[in-house]
């Protein structure tokens, strides 16, 4: 029955069917490979955000709680004493410049009432109530849980880790550490990655030092230090095809980002990100011809067995 099938006709039939099919087949697939390696990019430009953010937490937290569990923090806010925590930040200052790279720490503590008790850069300005905007320290009053994140002050998108100050079951208080996050897009970028912090304009009433700071669409710039070639290219992107597609590729660069939100998650700004075109290309090229050469190693192995049933069939 085999043989009565197997006619040179129907087996040229058979190839060019199965042709056909292939680069119907290759045409999908390759598209499907295309779209995949974007994906892959853009978790990879995210995971590489997410380190270093993960860095920066383990920081932030560790000096918060290093500064949280101070005998002199503690009696300062038990007995209303702000020269006897203002003498100990002055000692734990000294003591990161001697043995961090963090010149000039920034540390805000605050009452068990939510108020203002000491900020280290302003020493004068203290009594004022935070709970009416701070709403991260009133969440770390209420759960006694740590924070870790942005919020938006004058100067625009600032990173805070807020620890509570108990002493046994009695919540005293907290302590904020505030980090520069001019560091992170500079190890981001080591990794070849491009990085603009940027916040929505809908907040400029309270980030009032941002009035003139470059703009990106509805956004603000958030940072003093930028790639200046990095930013004109983002200033010439459509963000709300960006947001639905979740990345976007132009000449130059490979776009994604990830939202900014505040404790209650209210979208705040992004991190605009993005990798150079060239790296993704490559990319996807690589993948296209590994994939090709198997399917022509497959598509040959076809053709020599049909070549091999017409053999049989004149035999």
């Amino acid at each position: 029955m085999l043989k009565n099938y197997l006619t040179k006709k129907g087996l040229a039939a058979l190839i060019i069917v199965t042709t056909i099919i292939l680069v119907i087949y290759l045409y999908n697939a390759t598209n499907k490979i295309e779209s995949e390696t974007y994906s892959s990019f853009t978790e990879k430009i995210l995971d590489d955000l997410t380190h270093e953010e993960n860095l920066l937490e383990n920081i932030g937290i560790t000096n918060a709680i290093f500064l949280a569990q101070r005998p002199a923090i503690k009696d300062a806010l038990i007995n209303n004493d702000r020269s006897l925590a203002i003498a100990d930040l002055k000692k734990v200052n000294r003591l990161f410049q001697k043995s961090t790279r963090i010149d000039n720490i920034q540390i805000h503590i605050h009452d068990n009432k939510v108020k203002s008790f000491i900020r280290s850069w302003k020493l004068k300005k203290f009594g004022d109530d935070l709970s009416g905007f701070r709403k991260a320290i009133v969440k770390v009053q209420k759960e006694h849980t740590p924070f870790f994140g942005f919020e938006v002050g004058r100067v625009g998108l600032t990173l805070r880790s807020i620890v509570p100050v108990k002493d046994a079951d009695s919540y005293l208080g907290s302590v904020e550490f505030i980090q520069d996050f001019a560091r992170v897009p500079k190890n981001f970028e080591r990794k070849g990655n491009n990085h603009l912090l940027l916040i929505h304009k809908k907040y400029l009433d309270t980030a009032t030092y941002l009035t003139s700071a470059p703009t990106v669409g509805e956004y603000k710039l958030s940072t003093n230090s930028f790639n200046e070639a990095f930013l004109q290219a983002a200033q010439s992107i459509d963000l709300e095809k960006l947001k639905k597609e979740k990345y976007l590729l132009t000449k130059k660069y490979f776009f994604t980002y990830k939202t900014i939100k505040d404790v209650e998650g209210n979208a705040l700004g992004m991190h605009l990100l993005a990798s150079p075109a060239e790296n993704l290309n490559t990319a996807v090229s690589d993948a296209k011809q590994s994939f090709l050469a198997i399917a022509l190693i497959i598509y040959i192995s076809i053709i020599v067995i049909l070549s091999a049933l017409i053999i049989l069939r004149r035999k």
